[in-house]
């Protein structure tokens, strides 16, 4: 990458990480290793509490596990279309 746009994604840094260039790409560099993988999780996590509403949910009807199933299985399939 450039120096200036480097620099540019370093704004905000602390330290010598937001001004010397040696340093700032690694930060920089670093920062968005942690930003793409946190963009992953992210997604897990929100499937992962999504999940867990439904659940809920269908626990306060008295639904019976096979049928909280089958309807996971019919929302992940219309989401999908």
């Amino acid at each position: 990458m450039h120096k200036d746009r480097i620099l540019k994604l370093a704004k905000g840094f602390r330290g010598r990480a937001k001004n010397c260039i040696r340093i700032a790409r690694e930060r920089v560099e670093k920062a968005l290793q942690y930003s793409y993988r946190d963009r992953r999780n992210k997604k897990r996590d929100m499937r992962c509490l999504w999940i867990q509403r439904i659940n809920a949910g269908t626990r306060q009807h008295g639904l019976a596990l096979s049928i909280r199933l089958c309807l996971l299985g019919l929302i992940w399939c219309n989401e999908n279309i």
